[in-house]
């Protein structure tokens, strides 16, 4: 940490504590990145000084962070993690799978930094120059929390919260960044990337719905918790592509007794999001397990939990089924408002989402396939989108960038959104080619 006087106090630096107690404030955030004049303002006005942490800070304030027991980000423990490849059955590092595609991420952030005329593209890159290398950090303590969890040894959760505290404060300044990484960072393994997906989602609907601080944390903790119990389950069953019989569905429902069981016993976390996890299957008409909860029984962080938990499912390639598009995934949802889903998150989940949100595949009424790269708050159904492939599905040479809205694209329009591997795209590969 380093002090600075409040009179030295600049937009980009991130406020770990201040000389006074939090408590005088009245922001959302206890620890943020300082974005407006007026934050800078209150700060001064309130205190003398503030510690900053440099390797939180954004732009020219940022510095690398120092490594040991008093750095804010634990490389070490991010580059001694390990995942399995599902298709091999090798062990290979994170930050060896990380590598193979950072060169390729280089030349997509380069290219947002390029479109001199389009603010938000420039604001995009500059968060996740920022905000990658934290997500980075909280993958590898996911990891390790997973191996820890299956080794029977106790799980310190605050390298989770510290990593999910930095999401939070990205997806409060530009979510964008967040959803992007989701999709760039996936690394084939259902369970890890969809823990990380749900809690990402969760956290991005309570933000919606006016959550902050130390509920958006929890909320984030259960996306991340939620399913620990399936480690217990055999990968064979989980995998299965025929329909389960009586028993083998009680065994894949055994996994909330697991979880609630692993997280009691080697973990220290709050009530409130064991509670959670307890209740993450329970559905709003009372069809849900393990006890049949229903309406306000469950919660709304329950019902959080388990809309994002269906709609991150609906995503991806099951066993038993094909992923789903983005757009397909909502229409689904939505037809289950009032039966599994409460028909207000449901409204305020689809608010949230957007139709074509950043990253989401679509196909244009050309045949052309692109990349949404920009929503469009106003008129969602006309997003600024990179084509990569032309009408006949081939690779096109250079970035081609289309802005729906634009007079000249008006007989352009989105066919339809595509599940995220479409026409063979893997989520790697967007942008990257």
């Amino acid at each position: 940490m380093e002090i600075v006087s409040v009179a030295d106090l600049k937009i980009g630096m991130f406020v770990a504590e201040p000389d006074c107690p939090w408590a005088e404030f009245t922001f959302a955030f206890q620890g943020f990145v300082i974005s407006t004049p007026e934050q800078v303002d209150i700060f001064q006005t309130k205190c003398r000084f503030v510690y900053i942490d440099r390797s939180r800070s954004l732009n020219e304030h940022y510095a690398p962070p120092k490594h040991g027991k008093d750095g804010p980000l634990k490389a070490s423990l991010f580059q001694r993690v390990q995942v399995e490849d599902d298709s091999s059955g090798r062990l290979g590092t994170i930050s060896s799978v990380a590598e193979k595609h950072k060169s390729r991420r280089r030349r997509f952030l380069d290219f947002l930094h390029s479109q001199k005329d389009n603010d938000d593209a420039r604001e995009l890159s500059r968060e996740l120059s920022y905000i990658e290398p934290r997500y980075d950090l909280l993958s590898g303590a996911l990891t390790e929390a997973f191996r820890l969890f299956s080794e029977g040894q106790n799980v310190d959760v605050a390298p989770l919260r510290e990593g999910l505290r930095d999401i939070t404060g990205s997806l409060q300044r530009n979510p964008d960044a967040v959803m992007w990484l989701l999709r760039l960072k996936q690394f084939d393994q259902y369970s890890f990337d969809h823990a990380m997906e749900v809690a990402v989602n969760m956290m991005l609907l309570g933000s919606h719905i006016g959550w902050r601080d130390q509920r958006l944390l929890e909320l984030g903790l259960v996306g991340l918790m939620q399913d620990i119990g399936k480690i217990q389950i055999s990968a064979e069953l989980l995998r299965k592509e025929t329909q389960f019989s009586t028993d083998e569905l009680n065994t894949i429902r055994s996994h909330v007794a697991s979880s609630l069981e692993l997280l009691y016993s080697q973990a220290t976390l709050p009530h409130e999001v064991i509670v959670t996890v307890s209740r993450h299957h329970e559905r709003w008409d009372g069809s849900g397990y393990p006890r049949g909860l229903k309406f306000e029984q469950l919660g709304t962080a329950a019902e959080i939990a388990g809309l994002a938990d269906s709609f991150c499912a609906m995503l991806k390639d099951k066993p038993y089924r094909s992923a789903l598009g983005h757009q397909e995934a909502l229409e689904e949802l939505h037809n289950l408002r009032g039966k599994l889903f409460s028909p207000a998150l449901m409204e305020q989940f689809v608010q949230c989402v957007g139709l074509y949100p950043i990253g989401t595949l679509v196909e244009l009424n050309s045949g052309e396939v692109g990349v949404v790269i920009q929503q469009n708050r106003v008129q969602r159904s006309k997003p600024r989108v990179v084509v990569m492939l032309d009408a006949g599905k081939q690779q096109v040479r250079a970035y081609k960038v289309v802005d729906l809205r634009d007079a000249k694209n008006a007989a352009l329009r989105i066919a339809k959104a595509l599940p995220y591997n479409a026409y063979g795209l893997a989520a790697n590969d967007y942008y990257l080619g």
